[in-house]
């Protein structure tokens, strides 16, 4: 069974996702959504993106998912992490 993919836009540079790593990055997001307005939008955005299959990230909700991405243990995302941390870098 094929794992449905979201497709998140980081500037320009389409990154194929899978669901449950969006849907675990909106959550992880959301926990920091009280803190911070990026995280928030952040987490709407990743929540619009698991209806839609698409997002588009701006600079400040990039800023924030390199901040999910490195608040939590590298395995926690794997690959599919590692590829949208490389893409939002470059």
């Amino acid at each position: 069974m094929v794992e449905e993919a979201i497709e998140i836009d980081l500037d320009g540079k389409i990154v194929p996702v899978p669901r449950e790593i969006v849907t675990a990055l909106a959550a992880a997001a959301a926990t920091r959504a009280g803190v911070s307005a990026r995280h928030r939008d952040l987490s709407l955005r990743l929540g619009r993106a698991l209806e839609s299959g698409r997002a588009t990230l701006g600079q400040g909700e990039i800023r924030a998912l390199c901040a999910v991405l490195e608040e939590e243990p590298a395995e926690r995302w794997g690959r599919a992490g590692a590829e949208l941390l490389r893409a939002a870098a470059a």
